[in-house]
């Protein structure tokens, strides 16, 4: 089926790219499957023995094999969906010249789904990116640096080893700290040991960039006590290592290994990349230049010195060309080489066991225990593998774009600082502004935006269209640029204004011109730029005024350079925006008129669309973006015809298609899911649309997903809105609805609970699944099956047997009857405990799934455990009061009343509204973008279509206007409304129109509880709290102050004695309920005695009057006392 094409009333409309909003995961798993153990093998090969002279190992093709359970199939059954990983071994038996080699078992590896998610154990997981400084070089401004007097250092930051900063201090010195509580040392100390010995080829190499009023150079040779290499070596080895014997060869050794030592100090192809782009060295990069050369080390103080004299810019620490982002490559990368390194001191360790006399194969030698146990650990409890938010589709794709400056080699919360978290210029079109969690991790977790990709070396680019302002007469075809114009006239060649032709060209080519100057036009062609480069760039916004060949009329515009707003001429432009919704992520790029809310209330709106709940009957929004197809499309759960073809067999199950013709002809099955059970408890289930016999192109939906309508994202379902006060019931956020949207099922969600339940072995027997359950009677065993497990499409409500089970008792000596028992009917008379698996409190639905995995068939179950069972059960959820319901543009609100359908107030043409929003809470939130949806989503109901308005792109009305009078359709933005209980219309003119409306996953049937009895807490013997703990009712300091001030006194009394802590008067109050005798007074609480203890603790005791206590007596025995010691206290009187 090939869905209608929306209006677009965006200005300047450009057909959205299509784009994959995945790519960057698949690309990094991609990258890990074809070089991941490569590299890391590559790292330790060769492995040799400490001797270096017997055994050499090495490890040489990676196989991965097919996987051994699929996707779908690993979650069933609770396990990992992944492929064994084998590797050749090769040995050398460095004495005879033996090679052995040997296919060895390397590691489960878990494989990542066309949805970019893993399945581990049986949950789906998914890995986010990680945002981190970037390695290379980084100039920046020292901590000493004072308001007076500014310093600048330069810090090399390599992929492994320690981070050096080269400083500078306030005498003009230059020093680095290379060791932890060590003396620093003199950067023309380390130059001299590393060659250049003598101050003149220090001169010569440093002497052209010191030629400020300060002579750094000189000022550090009058602080060097050296004067050639060797000097230099051992004066570093003395500083650094004052407790070794000092040789000239332990000194060299010291320090090649400090900075040359693979193992040690390993700048890598990124580290390497951005060193050679802050030196402005443009040569190629390959393997050998990822360690670090002796003229880096040059180039580093040079840049130093050209930093502290203000020829050098410093580098914005923040800006994303100094932050790179890390894929699943890197990740797990980091976390198996450790593994590795543990796997390769293990060889060294068992080849100095053997001799080279010995029969030794690789396998005897290589245990891969390290590298497996480190791949369980990162997939199971890494910071940066999330278990995957489920609530609806697009909460998955957010968190599958999520980029967190935590986890490892990341930030904390807690030293994360304000400059870190806040939004950067270098952000736009590659992160989103808007989207980031509150609280604590607020600007440390942030959305990809909705174009953005991360390059080869991890760094964010932006998309833009390029400019061309010439016509190449060698190079370009004149077929490429039809409709572009002269910019000038040009003698014997053409006049301003005429368009290109060959003509024109072959007049250029005449008169020996290269270039022809033409109207700068805005191509299709399409380049990504990282931050770092854009700056080069001048940069205008998309909304520049053009014609329809795309050529550029105006004469001046705003562009971004330098990362500068500036006006400049048309000429100077080199790229314009792709889009002005780039700047957004895609829960932003959602939200229609965006730019006409307030930021506040367009952050809540983006965020509020990942707690909205699949809908049995969702629709795509009547006003949309036009991203909602890229968004059903990436979730995975779309499935679209792979080319041209005919469906044989369509129906709720499956979906059959032949593709192709003649010999090329192929059948594709695909299969239809139906009542997923997701990470949130929500529902996922597909649906076809397509029927029998029906032609399909390439790309046409097959198979709605969840929360999809015609391949189109659909959270939530479009309804006719009134704003206006309706009798106070919509007063604060209060939403008034019409009873025909529980009727008709319109924000009806499903919601499906697991439940499982272990048989296991005990010392006293087996556990043992059955419906025969001793002491149960018939009516709560009436769901189960011959074995014991309930029946699919059964009914269950709380504390009903899902699975019946009995587990052996311990038992006494049996009497003489029962002997008899036992010996009639053997185990049957046995004493049993009922195990059962039951409904919790408070729940209940329809059985849609049971599963029984049993050890004896295969199955992989825990030590101990004979069988697991697991039932899936659904509930449907009817929109009710108290439900939450949101909009896209903040305004979220609780349901305050369901209105019979003829009381609901309607239109002239007798049909009544279907939603009733307050409209007090606009003017408060300034998020006008609702009332505009509303507008042109009654207008656009009304023509029968669908519109699309790009989120900050501004948009006409024009074409809806000019569809509306075509079909003789008037709109007013206010119309009459009509009491729908009196039939009165009401005094004022109200907004009616259609907005898109979501459900969130905040339902009153989750809350809603009440116990009679129940658990208490074993200190205070308060009862506990919430739904979870079947809790009870509590009362705190201002809910004593609230039934204070309402002055009832028994009420409060009972609430905080019998209700709560008085142990005996509860007791004693059920027994009077239960028996119809009158309630007797309240005793002491327990709080009263944790408060005589707590007294007590403190050397103080508290004698407990009784309430029959004869105060007078007392007073008239306190004054005898007083006077008989003769003190004139105050009495009572």
């Amino acid at each position: 089926m090939t869905p209608k094409k929306r209006l677009i009333l965006t200005d300047n409309p450009v057909e959205l790219m299509d784009v994959d909003l995945l790519e960057a995961q698949k690309k990094f798993f991609r990258e890990f499957i074809e070089n991941g153990f490569e590299e890391l093998f590559d790292e330790i090969n060769p492995i040799e023995d400490y001797t270096g002279s017997n055994w050499a190992l090495s490890f040489e093709d990676v196989n991965w094999e097919e996987a051994k359970l699929g996707f779908r199939e690993a979650h069933n059954l609770g396990l990992t969906h992944d492929a064994p990983v084998f590797v050749t071994v090769k040995l050398v038996n460095k004495r005879t010249g033996e090679i052995k080699k040997q296919k060895i078992f390397l590691c489960d590896m878990p494989l990542m789904s066309n949805r970019a998610s893993f399945m581990v154990n049986g949950n789906e997981r998914v890995v986010v990116f990680q945002i981190i400084r970037s390695e290379g070089v980084l100039f920046s401004e020292a901590k000493a640096s004072t308001p007076a007097k500014k310093i600048y250092s330069v810090k090399l930051m390599p992929n492994r080893g320690k981070w050096y900063e080269f400083e500078m201090n306030k005498y003009g010195v230059m020093s680095v700290k290379l060791l932890e509580k060590r003396p620093r040392i003199l950067l023309t100390t380390l130059l001299r040991a590393m060659g250049y010995g003598t101050d003149e080829e220090l001169k010569k190499v440093l002497g052209d960039v010191d030629t400020g009023e300060v002579k750094y150079l000189e000022n550090t040779l009058r602080k060097d006590p050296t004067s050639s290499t060797e000097e230099a070596l051992i004066e570093i080895y003395r500083k650094l290592r004052p407790e070794d014997s000092i040789t000239l060869e332990n000194a060299r050794s010291f320090l090649d290994n400090m900075f040359f030592n693979k193992r040690r100090f390993y700048l890598g192809k990124i580290g390497r990349y951005k060193l050679n782009q802050k030196l402005g060295d443009d040569s190629d990069i390959t393997m050998e230049d990822y360690l670090l050369k002796k003229k880096d080390i040059v180039e580093l103080v040079k840049a130093l010195i050209q930093l502290n004299n203000g020829t050098r810019p410093m580098d914005d620490i923040d800006s994303l060309g100094n932050r790179r982002v890390r894929g699943i490559n890197e990740i797990v990368g980091e976390k198996i080489r450790v593994g590795m390194l543990i796997m390769e001191k293990n060889i060294r360790d068992r080849m100095s066991t053997y001799s080279t006399d010995e029969k030794v194969t690789p396998a005897m030698l290589v245990n891969t225990k390290p590298v497996i146990a480190a791949i369980n650990q990162f997939f199971g409890s890494s910071a940066l593998m999330r278990y995957m938010d489920q609530e609806n589709i697009l909460s998955e794709l957010e968190v599958k774009r999520k980029v967190t400056a935590g986890g490892p080699r990341g930030l904390t919360k807690e030293r994360a600082t304000f400059s870190v978290r806040d939004v950067h210029d270098s952000h736009y079109g590659r992160l989103c502004p808007v989207t980031t969690p509150e609280g604590p991790s607020v600007g440390m977790v942030n959305q990809l935006a909705v174009y953005s990709k991360i390059n080869d070396f991890g760094f964010l680019e932006a998309p833009y269209f390029k400019v061309v302002k010439e016509f190449d007469v060698k190079n370009d075809k004149v077929s490429d640029f039809k409709g572009r114009m002269l910019r000038e006239t040009i003698n014997n060649v053409g006049k301003k204004g005429d368009e290109i032709s060959s003509k024109i060209v072959d007049a250029a080519k005449k008169a020996k011109l290269d270039l022809i100057p033409l109207v700068p036009f805005i191509t299709n062609e399409i380049e990504y730029i990282d931050s770092d480069t854009e700056a080069e760039f001048r940069i205008a916004p998309h909304n520049i005024k053009r014609d329809e060949n795309n050529n550029i009329i105006d004469d001046q515009t705003y562009i971004r350079h330098n990362k500068e707003y500036r006006t400049a001429g048309i000429l100077d432009i080199d790229y314009i925006d792709i889009s002005p919704s780039q700047i957004a992520g895609l829960g932003l790029a959602l939200i229609p008129f965006a730019g006409n809310d307030d930021p506040n209330r367009t952050f809540y709106g983006a965020k509020t669309q990942n707690q909205a709940v699949p809908l049995v009957m969702n629709e795509s929004p009547i006003v949309g973006t036009g991203f909602e197809k890229a968004a059903a499309k990436a979730s995975g759960r779309t499935v679209f015809a792979e080319e041209d073809g005919v469906v044989l067999e369509a129906d709720s199950a499956r979906v059959l298609v032949e593709y192709g013709t003649g010999k090329d002809k192929r059948r594709q099955e695909y299969e239809v899911e139906k009542f997923i059970r997701t990470n949130q408890n929500t529902s996922f289930s597909q649906r076809t649309v397509v029927l029998p016999d029906e032609k399909v192109k390439k790309g046409d939906i097959l198979i709605d997903g969840p929360c999809t309508d015609q391949g189109e994202l659909a959270l939530g379902v479009n309804l006719r809105a009134a704003y206006m006060v309706w009798d106070g019931f919509n007063y604060e956020d209060g939403i008034v609805i019409n009873e025909k949207l529980v009727k008709n099922d319109a924000l009806t969600s499903i919601h499906i609970h697991e439940y499982t339940q272990e048989v296991r072995e005990t010392k006293l027997g087996n556990e043992l699944i059955t419906s025969d359950i001793p002491g149960v009677g018939e009516k709560a065993l009436r769901n189960l099956d011959e074995q014991g497990v309930v029946r699919i499409g059964a009914n269950v409500d709380s504390n009903d047997i899902l699975v019946g089970i009995i587990a052996p008792k311990g038992e006494t000596e049996l009497t003489a009857e029962e002997k008899l028992l036992r010996a009639i009917f053997g185990e049957y008379a046995r004493d049993v405990r009922d195990n059962s698996l039951r409904m919790p409190y408070g729940e209940e639905g329809v059985v849609v799934g049971v599963q029984v995995l049993e050890r004896s068939k295969g199955a992989k179950l825990n030590p101990g455990v004979l069988k697991q069972v697991k039932v899936w059960v659904a509930r449907t959820h009817k929109i009710s009061v108290g439900d939450k319901l949101t909009g896209y543009h903040g305004e979220k609100g609780l349901i305050a009343k369901i209105v019979p359908e003829e009381d609901m107030p309607y239109t002239a043409d007798g049909q009544p509204v279907d939603i009733i929003l307050g409209p007090a809470s606009m003017i408060r939130r300034m998020n006008l973008g609702q009332l505009i949806e509303t507008h042109i989503g009654a207008l656009a109901h009304k023509l029968g279509t669908k519109v699309e308005v790009q989120p900050f792109a501004g948009y006409k009305l024009d074409k809806l206007i000019e569809e509306a009078k075509k079909a003789g359709i008037d709109y007013e933005e206010k119309v009459d409304l009509y009491d729908g209980r009196t039939g009165e219309k009401f005094d004022q003119k109200v907004v009616v129109g259609h907005k898109y409306v979501l459900k969130l996953d905040h339902l009153a049937d989750h809350k809603v509880h009440a116990r009679s009895t129940g658990p208490y807490t074993l200190v205070t013997q308060q009862p506990l709290r919430g739904k979870a703990q079947m809790g009870g009712q509590r009362l705190g300091e201002m809910e004593v102050w609230a039934l204070q001030a309402h002055a009832v006194p028994h009420l409060l009394h009972e609430m905080l004695t019998i209700k709560s802590d008085d142990v005996v008067g509860r007791a004693a109050a059920y027994k009077a309920i239960i028996s119809g005798q009158p309630i007797k007074s309240p005793n002491v609480p327990e709080s009263f005695n944790v408060l005589d203890k707590e007294l007590a603790g403190l050397g103080i005791k508290m004698d407990k009057i009784d309430a029959e206590y004869d105060f007078e007596k007392a007073d008239m025995a306190l004054e005898e006392i007083v006077d008989s010691v003769g003190n004139d206290l105050p009495t009572n009187e």
